[in-house]
């Protein structure tokens, strides 16, 4: 028999099973939107089904424009993963264990509370201004919305307590996009490693070209606070998946020089446009 539930919204009765919603409302997207929020995350991600996470600040707050705060972010994106943060820690030795995660390096016991095995495989990461990606898969059916939750409120609890405000950090619902080809996840990470990075370095460039396209690569090798140098074996960052599954999911260049032979061929097109 198929699950069935039931919402009342605004005195509307929605009978909702895995088939068929009967919207009793003139304003059918509306309520559907609604329901999205409201429906559990129940087989939404499965175990190996790779997804496009995209979470965004709330009002567009800029999050991430200090280092500091940059780095704490990584870590908890690596504490979240396996269990939480030690209550203990300060916030420069965390900076340094930061950095330590981003180089490959093992940092102390000290830092991490460890609870469980990794809830995901992350592939590829960026952050912006205002906003993170991911490329990332599941560690069992599920297990990304846990990872979130706890990144998010995590990051948002150490945030609000240093710059003394209160309330949400992140808005309510991050946006997900399943992966469903080889074309569209070489698509997701370029857009995570390059493109978005490349936002920081130069606003405005997706519509105007840009100015120094050999500047701009130098500038992804340089940026810590994605995936891309990691992709150019310029480190083998530990919040990314072990090496046996990059291998499975990142495969496509197969060495460095091919990589940014790839990158600067789709700069050069990109700007060839303006």
């Amino acid at each position: 028999m198929l699950n069935t539930f039931i919402f009342i919204l605004n005195g509307v009765s929605l009978n909702i099973d895995c088939l068929t919603i009967v919207c009793l409302t003139p304003d059918v997207k509306q309520t559907l939107n609604k329901i999205k929020r409201l429906m559990p995350y129940r087989n939404l991600f499965e175990k190996g089904q790779p997804v496009h996470v995209i979470s965004r600040a709330v009002d567009e707050r800029k999050i991430f424009t200090n280092r500091a705060d940059c780095y704490r972010f990584i870590f908890q994106i690596y504490a979240a993963n396996i269990g939480k943060p030690n209550f203990n820690t300060r916030r420069t030795n965390v900076s340094k264990a930061a950095q330590s995660l981003l180089r490959g390096e093992e940092i102390s016991d000290d830092f991490i509370i460890k609870e469980h095995p990794p809830l995901v495989n992350i592939l590829d990461f960026a952050l912006n201004i205002t906003h993170y990606h991911f490329r990332l898969l599941p560690s069992a059916e599920n297990s990304m919305p846990i990872f979130m939750h706890k990144l998010n409120m995590g990051f948002a609890k150490y945030f609000n307590s240093k710059y003394c405000r209160k309330g949400s950090l992140f808005s309510s619902r991050y946006k997900t996009i399943p992966i469903e080809s080889d074309f569209q996840s070489d698509a997701v990470s370029r857009y995570i490693s390059v493109i978005n990075p490349l936002d920081i370095y130069q606003p405005g460039w997706r519509e105007n070209g840009l100015a120094n396209i050999q500047k701009a690569i130098q500038f992804l090798e340089d940026y810590e606070f994605s995936s891309f140098p990691d992709k150019i074996n310029k480190r083998r960052s530990k919040i990314l998946a072990d090496e046996e599954v990059l291998d499975k999911w990142c495969t496509q260049y197969n060495s460095k020089e091919n990589y940014l032979k790839f990158v600067k061929e789709f700069l050069k097109q990109r700007t060839n446009l303006y």
